[in-house]
């Protein structure tokens, strides 16, 4: 059987088994041998009863004497299961799975793991368990190290460890994948032997090992294609340069009320230079909301504009288009550049999509009417993506296909973890601003609890008095009984009508028509809105220094990046502002956000303690790059192997440029796959 086959080749596995091991990712041999456990049981140590004190984390064989529901307040019920082996006997509870009692009958036989607390005494608490069956299978899930996998409905442990052993005993050998130099230098085990070792392993060290090794190929893998994407781009030689000492730039440096912060200055540096020199520029601007990241890319526009071309920033919402086109005009148009904003509800489109082929427009900000056919530029030279993870690559291709070799420049405001930067971003330049403007005070944060919400709004009414603003966030546009989560149209017309009556209230969120958002938002920046209720639609877009309040119902909800980017909304002025957290978190990790918000305000410190939290499939970003598709390395445990992989790949790559050695045949292959996605 080949790596290559269905899995419904296996043994026992028909069309409905299949459609089931599908949704776990898995639909060839080769997937199910890398759908690797996530975590192991040592069966081998197999404690008694009579020796579990509080405290312990245990793996008992026994046997289920006795099982029932239990109801308690408050709609809650649990399962109470007694369970007895030669030493002994001890209670096993569920909580909120009553259920369990009657799947769990007295006369079963099988396995628990869990950790002894109290309940009436020393009991264990929600303990994984894996009934026997006393057939031949019971070999592989008892008296050895046993893999404990990630599952779906309808797919159990010891379905997926009975397929896994089969297909292991029936499967063509792997290839060796990795150059034998690599594998020898760091002592990886051979594909075939690792790839059992993972499954059943001899000693939970040697299936560390074994999974060390395929993580460290998946990672050289990527990183050949990061830097052999990143080495051919630096070898393509552009037609223009364009200039970088001209009048409009000179004039834009002159009009600035304000002097670039280092950080500021060391991007644009590294923009002029970029766009000043012979290959095109691929670049990524990092940098913590309220930065300046807007300035910086001024100076790569009016560079554009001076050498005759064009610059489009693509934006990802028409608020923050909108809030765009006004900040660039502001700035821009006393060079005499023409600043057109194009969304897809701009009432006069066609004419102005006229003036921007004929090249009257000198700046086009815009949405994704940006990438329509219908839109063409007349000498495009220059194309801004602003928070560009919410772009798929296609969508930001499409726009620079649209000039004849323009500069590329990413922006975003969220910030990126190293070990995230050097693998999904390590094909483009970085340039990072690591500290805001002078005159900005840092957001004070903290939870509210229930008792202090009504001077909450009592601080609301005080701020209101002296011209100052508030966002009021919730998370959803409409009640939900399922979630009960705060819907925004409730909480505004219940504050509006009760503790806020008096104050100008406003309603934004992303099921009004474009026109009415707009509206709201030059009625906030106006000043003429004292509360404005939203939804994360603010989360990017307004600018209102004289907005000095953030409040977001039910915090926990939101992920850690999101509340910071939602803070970033207020402390754009000199006056001191404050975030307020509302809601009870209802898990560890939901009040561990919490905490980290009220403690931090580095975007980069946040950054990584949400990665720490979500894990890097969840990270915003992602899923554009592929990365929340890693079989089997962790960028957040896999930080040496990582470093490792780069110095590797680059000294891969030094040595033969363009793997045409029969030992880099898999890692071009893997170059390949990498460019198809990001080039």
């Amino acid at each position: 059987m080949l790596a290559t086959d269905s899995v419904s080749n296996l043994p026992g596995v028909g069309d409905k088994r299949a459609e089931l091991l599908g949704n776990l990712g898995i639909a060839t041999v080769r997937d199910l041998l890398f759908h690797f456990p996530r975590e192991y049981q040592d069966r081998r140590d197999i404690a008694a009863i009579a020796d579990i004190a509080e405290g312990d984390t245990v793996t008992i064989e026994a046997e289920v004497v006795k099982s029932r529901p239990v109801r308690l307040r408050r709609r809650l019920s649990l399962a109470e299961v007694t369970l007895r082996d030669a030493s002994g006997e001890i209670r096993a509870v569920w909580f909120g799975q009553d259920y369990l009692a009657r799947v769990l009958k007295p006369g079963a036989r099988g396995f628990f793991t869990g950790t002894a607390g109290k309940w009436n005494g020393v009991a264990l608490r929600n303990p994984d368990y894996e009934l026997q069956t006393g057939d031949e299978d019971d070999l592989i899930n008892s008296g050895c190290i046993v893999p404990v996998y990630r599952l779906t409905d309808g797919v159990s442990q010891r379905m997926l460890r009975r397929l896994v052993r089969t297909t292991l005993d029936m499967v063509e050998p792997l290839p060796e994948t990795l150059p034998l130099t690599l594998r020898n230098a760091h002592a990886f085990p051979e594909p075939n032997a690792a790839i059992r070792q993972v499954h059943f392993p001899d000693e939970i060290e040697t299936a560390r090992a074994a999974r060390s090794r395929f993580a460290y190929e998946e990672l050289l893998g990527i990183q050949i294609g990061v830097l052999g994407l990143r080495a051919k781009r630096h070898r393509e030689v552009k037609r223009n340069r364009h200039v970088i000492d001209g009048p409009r730039l000179r004039d834009l440096r002159a009009s600035l009320p304000f002097p670039l912060t280092a950080g500021q200055q060391r991007a644009v540096d590294d923009i002029l230079n970029d766009m000043g020199s012979h290959r095109p520029m691929v670049r990524l601007l990092q940098g913590d909301v309220g930065c300046g990241k807007t300035v910086v890319a001024l100076h790569a526009i009016a560079a554009a504009c001076d050498g005759g071309y064009q610059a489009a920033l693509m934006a990802p919402t028409e608020i923050l288009a909108e809030q765009h086109g006004i900040n660039l005009r502001e700035l821009l148009a006393p060079l005499g550049l023409d600043v057109a904003v194009l969304t897809g509800s701009t009432a006069n489109a066609r004419e102005l999509r006229e003036r921007i082929a004929s090249g009257a427009c000198d700046v086009v900000v815009g949405t994704h009417a940006l990438i329509q056919e219908k839109t063409r530029f007349h000498n495009l030279g220059l194309v801004i993506i602003d928070e560009q993870h919410r772009f798929g690559v296609v969508q930001r291709s499409t726009l620079v296909d649209k000039g004849y070799e323009p500069e590329l420049l990413h922006m975003t405001a969220t910030p990126i973890p190293r070990t995230l930067a050097i693998t999904v971003y390590g094909g483009m330049d970085i340039s990072v601003i690591d500290e805001l403007p002078p005159g900005r005070t840092p957001v004070k944060t903290r939870r509210i609890t229930p008792a202090k919400v009504s001077d909450l709004y009592g601080y609301i009414r005080k701020q209101a008095a002296k011209g100052f603003q508030t966002y009021y966030v919730c998370p959803l546009v409409e009640e939900s009984a399922a979630k009960q989560l705060t819907a925004v149209t409730k909480h505004f017309e219940e504050l509006s009508e009760g503790p806020l009556e008096g104050l100008r209230t406003g309603l934004l969120h992303g099921r009004m028509a474009s026109s009415e958002k707009d509206e709201v938002m030059h009625w906030f920046k106006r000043g003429e809105i004292d509360v404005l209720f939203s939804t994360t639609v603010i989360e990017v877009g307004i600018d209102c220094p004289n907005a000095t309040t953030m409040v977001i119902e039910d915090a926990a909800q939101f992920g850690l990046t999101q509340l910071h980017q939602l803070r970033g909304r207020v402390g754009r002025g000199a006056e001191q502002s404050h975030c307020f957290l509302l809601g009870k978190p209802k898990t560890k990790d939901g009040m561990k956000r919490l905490e980290v918000l009220c403690a931090s305000t580095s975007g980069f410190d946040i950054a990584e303690a949400d990665l720490e939290l979500r894990g890097p499939g969840e990270f915003q970003g992602l899923r554009q790059a592929g990365l929340s598709d890693l079989r089997v390395a962790d960028l957040i445990l896999d930080v040496r192997l990582l470093d490792a992989a780069r110095r590797d790949a680059q000294a891969i790559l030094e040595a033969d440029p363009a793997l045409s050695k029969p030992e880099h045949a898999h890692l071009a292959e893997a170059a390949r796959a990498f460019e198809r996605v990001y080039a």
